[in-house]
């Protein structure tokens, strides 16, 4: 079986995105994009799945570590993204203080974000805010994530 590694938790977008290159894989999530490459240059055999731009906010930054490892790209899968805004129940748009998401999800929805005077706060990965919000339950916070995650933590709670 091959093994394919991604930064940030199940239901991230390059977790979709590797299970749409090869649904068959071993499928490991990292902490961090050096941890991704590193364990590509310990293990030949091994992919990484990595976001390298997109379409709104550029390049993700991550060029240093291609080159730092000196390994090779060798194909480029496009992932269609989706956000959505999850709050706890019964909250309404009012309630909102605050949103939690990945760097790029709040750059992608800068516009509703700043129309609705929310204040933005960085997260690791869209997945990783997912879970932490869903243990807070405060009515003051949303989020920005992928549809299926919201599947995944509506599933649990």
């Amino acid at each position: 079986m091959s093994k394919i590694y991604f930064q940030g938790t199940f239901g991230a977008y390059s977790h979709l995105a590797a299970l749409l290159v090869d649904p068959k894989a071993e499928i490991i999530p990292c902490k961090t994009f050096d941890d991704c490459f590193n364990n590509a240059a310990l293990e030949p055999e091994c992919r990484i799945i990595i976001p390298e731009s997109n379409r709104i906010t550029g390049n993700i930054g991550i060029e240093y570590l291609i080159f730092k490892y000196r390994l090779n790209i060798y194909t480029e899968h496009f992932q269609k993204i989706e956000h959505n805004l999850l709050g706890q129940p019964g909250a309404k748009l009012s309630d909102i203080k605050e949103v939690y998401s990945h760097a790029q999800g709040l750059s992608q929805c800068s516009k509703f974000i700043k129309d609705n005077n929310i204040a933005e706060n960085i997260r690791a990965d869209t997945a990783g805010s997912a879970e932490m919000i869903s243990k807070t339950k405060d009515k003051k916070h949303l989020l920005i994530l992928e549809r299926s995650l919201y599947l995944i933590f509506k599933s649990k709670n």
